[in-house]
């Protein structure tokens, strides 16, 4: 029996269930700390502002909004993604009260500073957006700090306004006695819409990093002891080699599921599906097998083909999870259809679907339509 032809429904989610946590994307969607090791101190608000003048944070309610604290006397530990990534793109959007001081350690271990650094003339390796120092205190005294990169410019907002640090990163290369071959590099680090990174390379863990010792990949922290921090949006990307592969898979995969439905191809359609596929219906309240849903689309996707509707459809994606063999991908789907002599009719909808890879391709076993989406949700996924 070949295996990739043996996944049933329950066996795909069991698989997806163990490997999401290795392909976490937007690390605060399902809640503030779910994405996160276990912590004191920090915890998701409903609104959080900065003081003026002082190092503190207003913070009300209870929401999404990730804090460490509110002043400088709350002290919080290191926040650990439970994922591990290798190369990567990070995108992180944060506020910080006047003086106050934070950093990212892509891997647990290599610093891009946070810091209030607004107006500052000459930004050094302390500021935003700059690469940390390293540590060593064996060096000669004034000398035990090395290697820090500051950003080729301060684009730094006042206290207070929200900002943005875009990262793309590459990690440490190993060969098979686990001897490093290539340092880390940060091949591009972006402070609100701005290049001050480029082509960064670091020759080992920076200073104060939670983790110490190199390593193909590593959590993603947030350094919580030095001031308030607060965090509204944090997504991680995988650009190792394989998920890009398996990317690239299933964005063909989509694209032949658009190709079939606006030329009207039964059978490209049929094909994309898994013969134990199952369609749940948020809006209807309804579960049925995938062959049972066909069967009532086949009279309009044959009428597409005949020339007497047009339809097309669209995906954007918002989560994408996976291995090698499932995926499971979350986001909307724009289906589009006009009888003639009417308008277009536009239909969005909230869209998860399980994946599995088999001999001839991806095909879809679970897919859950949760319900109508609106158009600006959809425009925001562009």
């Amino acid at each position: 029996m070949n295996p990739a032809k043996s996944f049933s429904l329950s066996v795909a989610l069991g698989l997806l269930a163990t490997t999401a946590a290795a392909h976490q994307d937007d690390l605060l969607r399902s809640g503030p700390l779910d994405a996160f090791r276990p912590v004191g101190q920090w915890r998701g608000v409903a609104e959080a502002a900065a003081v003026p003048g002082k190092t503190e944070l207003t913070i009300r309610g209870e929401g999404t909004i990730l804090v460490n604290g509110a002043t400088s006397g709350e002290p919080a530990p290191y926040l650990l993604s439970k994922a591990e990534y290798g190369d990567a793109r990070i995108e992180f959007e944060f506020m910080i009260p006047q003086a106050s001081n934070s950093g990212i350690y892509v891997m647990g271990r290599y610093e891009v500073q946070i810091l209030d650094s607004h107006g500052k003339a000459e930004p050094g390796f302390g500021d935003l957006g700059g690469i940390y120092e390293r540590w060593d205190p064996s060096r000669p005294a004034g000398r035990e700090g090395y290697d820090g990169i500051a950003p080729t410019a301060n684009a730094a907002l006042p206290p207070g306004e929200w900002q943005t640090i875009e990262i793309v990163f590459r990690a440490p290369r190993f060969d098979e006695a686990g001897e490093k071959t290539r340092d880390a590099v940060f091949e591009k680090v972006l402070v609100n819409g701005t290049l001050v990174q480029e082509n960064a390379a670091v020759s080992g863990p920076t200073r104060e990093a939670p983790l110490e010792e190199e390593a193909a990949r590593g959590p993603i922290a947030i350094q919580g002891d030095h001031g308030p921090i607060a965090i509204r949006g944090f997504r991680v990307t995988s650009l190792d080699a394989a998920d890009q592969a398996r990317l690239a898979e299933l964005d063909a995969y989509w694209a032949e599921v658009s190709r079939a439905v606006g030329a009207g191809d039964f059978e490209g359609y049929k094909a994309t599906c898994h013969d134990e596929g199952v369609l749940i219906s948020g809006s209807r309240k309804r579960c049925q097998s995938l062959a049972e849903a066909l069967r009532g689309w086949k009279k309009g996707i044959d009428a597409t083909r005949a020339g007497e509707m047009k339809a097309s459809v669209d995906f954007r994606f918002t989560e994408r999870l996976g291995d090698a063999t499932t995926a499971y991908e979350t986001g909307i789907f724009l289906y589009i259809s006009q009888l003639p002599g009417e308008e277009p009719k536009a239909d969005h909808v909230h869209l998860e679907a399980v994946l599995v890879k088999q001999d001839d391709g991806w095909k879809v076993i679970m897919e859950h339509q949760v319900g109508p989406a609106s158009e600006a949700e959809w425009q925001a996924l562009e």
